[in-house]
């Protein structure tokens, strides 16, 4: 359009030249149509396109030699603009072979659209080199892209494979880990509770605690023990997995006191909530064991953005980084078990003092919004 406006008519814009350029117009939004459907056009709308595109160049054609004389034949810049158009439509979304038949039509149609322009005008048609290498150099990319699909469709599957096999790997990996650091919680912590019984019959709470963790185990995942449905649904501090950690400590005989605002937990999503109660059962279970302390506290506070649960200890302390390799209690019913859900834990210790644990989590997304 630009170069029929400036370049196309030595007489400058007159009723011809706007009459030219109306032409243009069903092509050109029968062609915007077309690149906004690239990935889902139809054949009918392609066809539309080529007729209404043989027409337009035809009337073209036809103006432009009526309003300039001195163009004697079709070997022109400003004809050649509108068979490139007509010849581009075999790249608008199309596969290699479909592409390269509906290139050769549109093409074919908009030189026969020219001939019959110049047979009408009496000028004298000539094949324009650049259509000709317009149309050329679009068959070649087409005809490359048919090649080398297959070689890049085979690579891109092989990467994707390897994204989801990597993925996969991850997945595994965090299940073994929660699995191994269920097993370790359960376990050695209902060993501990037996060894520490009364001889003689185990206890109907002990007895549902081990059935509870024993079912548990085989579904992958930790339940709440039976007797704690019973406690008042109202406050979800009794339905919490630290709830129930510090239940189970309490009937190992370890004396702990809660301090803090219980209630936060609500604000804490199930898995967090889940991680921070097998976390602290494990800390508790620690204290029992190795401390050799009779009393632990856990103090829960809050700030805006998250909450924080230390366990505190006045037992024989430790080193922590003295701390075997192979003891997986801190590191990985602790540590790894809290960093999974976006926490942080930090462990003060020193032999004779006790031992304090810090694990500060994030509040659930709604929360903290």
């Amino acid at each position: 359009m630009v170069n029929v406006l400036f370049s196309g008519f030595s007489r400058g814009v007159d009723g011809l030249a706007l009459l030219t350029l109306s032409m243009l117009l069903p092509m050109v939004a029968l062609l915007a149509i077309l690149a906004m459907l690239a990935r889902g056009r139809t054949v009918g709308l392609t066809i539309a396109y080529l007729v209404a595109g043989t027409l337009c160049t035809y009337c073209y054609v036809v103006a432009i030699f009526v309003g300039t004389p001195s163009y004697r034949d079709t070997n022109l810049f400003v004809v050649a603009l509108p068979v490139v158009a007509m010849t581009l439509v075999g790249g608008t979304g199309t596969g290699a072979l479909a592409g390269i038949l509906w290139a050769s039509l549109g093409f074919a149609l908009a030189e026969a659209a020219v001939l019959l322009a110049a047979v009408t005008t009496g000028r004298t048609f000539t094949t324009d080199a650049m259509t000709l290498g317009a149309y050329l150099l679009l068959v070649g990319v087409l005809t490359f892209d048919g090649l080398t699909r297959g070689s890049r469709g085979r690579t891109q599957s092989a990467i994707h494979r390897a994204v989801r096999d990597v993925r996969l790997v991850e997945l595994r990996r965090a299940m073994y880990a929660d699995l191994a650091a269920d097993t370790h919680d359960t376990v050695l912590s209902d060993l501990l509770a037996i060894s520490r019984a009364e001889p003689g019959p185990v206890s109907d709470r002990l007895r549902e605690r081990i059935g509870s963790d024993l079912e548990a185990l085989g579904r992958g995942l930790v339940t709440e023990s039976p007797d704690v449905a019973a406690e008042p649904i109202d406050d979800p501090w009794y339905g919490s997995d630290l709830h129930r950690a510090v239940e189970d400590a309490r009937d190992e005989g370890l004396a702990v006191d809660v301090s803090g605002d219980r209630a936060a937990v609500g604000r804490l999503d199930e898995a967090t909530l889940r991680a921070v109660g097998l976390a602290v059962r494990q800390c508790l279970v620690n204290v029992i064991r190795h401390s050799g302390s009779a009393t632990a506290e856990v103090a829960l506070s809050t700030c805006d953005d998250s909450l924080s649960v230390m366990v505190v200890d006045g037992g024989r302390g430790f080193a922590p980084d003295a701390t075997g390799a192979d003891r997986l209690g801190l590191r990985q019913s602790v540590h790894d078990r809290i960093s999974r859900v976006g926490g942080t834990v930090t462990v003060y210790s020193s032999p004779d003092v006790g031992t304090t644990v810090i694990m500060v989590v994030p509040w659930a997304a709604e929360e903290a919004a």
